[in-house]
């Protein structure tokens, strides 16, 4: 499946409330990423550090500060990252134990 990139300036939105709906009307998932209910869809940015993080979690002012891109993920896209950082997690905890054991 490939991706659709549009540029938008979120400096120049007030807030996550306009941003997202902007965004839903843009690609057509109105009230689908901000849905309560939990449609699976989500919203997630890359910041200037290349850290992935989800749009919403830092105050507005610091997000357009630092927001470099934004990514739409499908409910599938949300599942196959949350088994790829469960596996991290994981993988990161036994070498951690390792690490221990071995000093």
């Amino acid at each position: 499946m490939g991706s659709v990139g549009r540029s938008i300036d979120v400096a120049s939105f007030k807030n996550y409330e306009e941003l997202i709906s902007a965004i839903e009307c843009m690609f057509g998932l109105e009230g689908l990423l901000n849905d309560q209910k939990g449609s699976g869809w989500k919203l997630v940015y890359v910041d200037y550090e290349n850290d992935v993080l989800l749009v919403g979690d830092d105050p507005w002012k610091e997000f357009v500060g630092c927001v470099r891109c934004i990514r739409i993920l499908s409910p599938s896209e949300v599942q196959q990252m949350s088994e790829e950082g469960m596996q991290l997690l994981n993988s990161t905890a036994v070498d951690g134990i390792n690490d221990s054991l071995r000093r």
